[in-house]
């Protein structure tokens, strides 16, 4: 019996493989590093995106909007949503109107469910924007369930939409 095994040739050369299998795997941990950061910063997108669809604001048309919000077109106005509504008219080139868009998501996440939210594009739904004389955007309809739609053109601070929504719905 001996105190210490002798190393053979074949010893040293599995020491090298396993050196040299080593050496790979350090080249290969940044790469891993990076790919999942990459799958980790896409998950946190994705849950960002799931949050949003939570609290947007819908874009719809015209004839939508007389479908779930009311016939503008009726002489009366009759509130056919059953919670306030404040829809947004833009255009896609207007740039206040591109500033709004996340001012109205703060917002709608802030009366979270209390009042809807949607937006109508005045370039491909004229005739609405006709009935409701819009002639600069961006132009904002608050709907109370009671009472006449008041309007908000031009673009403000958060609270100060807030406010205004407030007021038009009786806060």
């Amino acid at each position: 019996m001996t105190c210490c095994a002798r190393r053979t040739s074949s010893d040293r050369e599995t020491i090298i493989r396993d050196k040299e299998k080593i050496a790979k795997v350090k080249k290969l941990i940044p790469l891993m590093l990076m790919l999942v950061m990459t799958i980790v910063a896409n998950a946190q997108q994705q849950v960002v995106e799931n949050i949003d669809t939570v609290y947007t604001v819908h874009p719809i048309t015209q004839d939508e909007f007389k479908l779930v919000i009311a016939d503008y077109s009726a002489r009366d106005w009759v509130m056919l949503n059953e919670r306030p509504v404040v829809v947004d008219f833009y255009a896609d080139w207007c740039q206040p109107c591109k500033r709004l868009e996340p001012i109205l998501r703060n917002i709608a996440h802030y009366y979270q469910g209390e009042v809807d939210f949607y937006r109508i594009n005045v370039d491909e739904n004229s005739d609405i924007a006709d009935v409701f004389q819009i002639r600069s955007i961006p132009y904002l309809l608050i709907c109370p369930l009671e009472g006449e739609p008041k309007n908000v053109m031009g673009l403000y601070p958060e609270q100060e939409y807030i406010r205004v929504i407030n007021i038009a719905l009786n806060r």
